[in-house]
């Protein structure tokens, strides 16, 4: 079912982007990308690859309980191949997080379930941000935007219910609860089992290393502090990096605009069941500019740079990446 709604979903912002783009001028494209401002361009280039640093640091910082040994560059490395991963696979953007664990986990010698509950953690903190700029956007949309008042009700209703889960998630992580697989598992009346059978044993073991790695990173003050802090840098960043787009053609907007076209595009590219949401994202993104006044041939230009900034790291970048460390793993 969740399959079918997603392509569902994908048929209808086709559509409607197909609808959008049938008027296109591309000679005048072609004359806007011609007086393109190199400068911000450049800027834009940099804001993204600076926040790809800063989302290596985060990861870096979250592992430092698992991970001692700190190799900036290794991480930077894993980044990008977690990225090429995320890319290339449909689905939530979270192919690319057992890449991560698993040359980690090789470089440093540590179980690699034990390193992808801490980079799942990680992966986590950082979700709760990307939904806190989601969340900030759909309250901008109801609050400026005209919308009927059953869809606003509806709007409010779905909102209250995220932001209340989303409190009790975060308390439940700030209790220290003492967690042992062992007892949970003699609770639900296997742990005999587990004890004698060897493979079953093995995979319980695993699970394990993977659940107190997962509490331990997300559950401690500083990681989550830090982890927090860097992940609203890097999405600052992003948003900068197309803020930056626009400045490059001298068209003015305001910053949340982009803030909320970027975390709203982000969201569907999440749920897109085509690999990186590739085509659906930058048509959604066109769609949300042309929609609030900016004009068609900017808004397409600026959706499909920023687009392909975000591809060259992931791809070009994530790729070489990638071939290192096997090469140099094995």
């Amino acid at each position: 079912m969740r399959t079918s709604l997603r392509v569902i979903l994908s048929i209808i912002v086709l559509a409607v982007v197909i609808y959008i783009l049938r008027k296109i001028d591309f000679l005048e494209i072609y004359q806007i990308l011609g007086s393109l401002k190199l400068k911000f361009f450049l800027l834009a280039f940099a804001s993204y690859s600076l926040g790809i640093v800063i989302f290596s640091l985060r990861s870096m910082i979250s592992m430092r309980e698992i991970i001692r040994e700190h190799d900036f560059w290794f991480f930077l490395k894993t980044t990008f191949a977690g990225s090429f991963v995320n890319v290339v696979t449909p689905g939530a953007s979270v192919g690319g997080e057992p890449i991560k664990a698993y040359f980690l986990g090789k470089k440093y010698n540590k179980p690699k379930t034990k390193v992808f509950g801490a980079v799942l953690a990680d992966r986590i903190i950082h979700g709760a941000v990307s939904l806190f700029f989601v969340i900030a956007s759909l309250l901008f949309i109801l609050t400026y935007i005209p919308v009927s008042r059953e869809l606003e009700i509806i709007f409010q209703t779905v909102l209250f219910f995220i932001l209340v889960f989303l409190v009790i998630v975060f308390l439940f992580n700030m209790k220290k609860t003492k967690f042992s697989f062992e007892k949970f598992l003699k609770k639900i009346g296997i742990f005999k089992a587990l004890k004698n059978n060897k493979k079953i044993r093995h995979i319980g073991e695993h699970f394990g290393n993977f659940a107190r790695s997962f509490k331990k990173t997300i559950s401690n003050k500083k990681t989550l502090f830090f982890g927090l802090l860097f992940s609203f840098a890097y999405w600052v960043l992003s948003y900068l990096s197309s803020y930056f787009l626009f400045l490059s053609m001298e068209t003015k907007v305001s910053f949340f605009l982009v803030v909320i076209v970027v975390s709203l595009g982000s969201l569907l590219g999440d749920f897109s069941p085509i690999p990186g949401g590739i085509g659906l994202v930058e048509g959604f993104m066109i769609f949300l500019y042309s929609i609030v006044g900016v004009s068609l041939p900017v808004a397409i230009i600026v959706s499909l740079l920023s687009r392909m900034i975000g591809y060259f790291h992931s791809l070009v970048l994530g790729g070489i990446s990638i071939f290192y460390l096997e090469k140099s793993l094995g």
